[in-house]
């Protein structure tokens, strides 16, 4: 079919009274402009929760990527199943997700999960990295390990790492 990709968009108009002319002038009494779009009533709840900006840049990015990858999914999936016809194009075998969302089909629902899972571990396994200490030669008792622990719990660490020095 020709032309299967391309998006069509349409623009609504409508007249508008124009300014007054100034006196002479040929300027039509109506105009012609773009219809401004209608704000949308708010849903129930759907309150936007902004991150605070005393929050440090490697979290919020990890909060925007939750949010992004994990709730949307999540959330686009359950609109998928309250109303079908949200539901657009095909899955990579070639099923149709119209077809599936009607059917009661869980697959989606599975696919949606799993694909969650992955997403959450992917960010768990970076915090878990940016939590993990680094390993300290400081002796335990002593001022230097004091001072290590301490700048550990600054920065949300883990106080002890099995890698720092063991008095034997």
């Amino acid at each position: 079919m020709a032309g299967e990709g391309l998006i069509h968009v349409q623009r609504t108009f409508r007249f508008m009274p124009a300014r007054k002319p100034a006196a002479g002038s040929r300027r039509p009494a109506m105009r012609l402009c773009a219809a401004k779009k209608q704000r949308k009533p708010e849903t129930r709840g759907a309150k936007r929760v902004r991150i605070r900006k005393e929050v440090k840049p490697l979290m919020a990015a990890w909060l925007r990527r939750i949010r992004k990858n994990v709730l949307a999914r999540l959330a686009h999936t359950g609109n998928m199943y309250a109303d079908p016809r949200r539901a657009g194009g095909r899955s990579l075998a070639g099923d149709c997700y119209v077809e599936a969302a009607l059917a009661g089909d869980p697959r989606i629902l599975l696919d949606t999960i799993v694909e969650s899972i992955c997403e959450l571990q992917g960010v768990g396994r970076e915090v878990e990295v940016e939590v993990q200490p680094t390993a300290t030669t400081a002796l335990p008792g002593t001022p230097e390990k004091v001072e290590e622990m301490r700048r550990r719990q600054e920065r949300y660490q883990a106080l002890h790492c099995d890698w720092d020095a063991k008095r034997s």
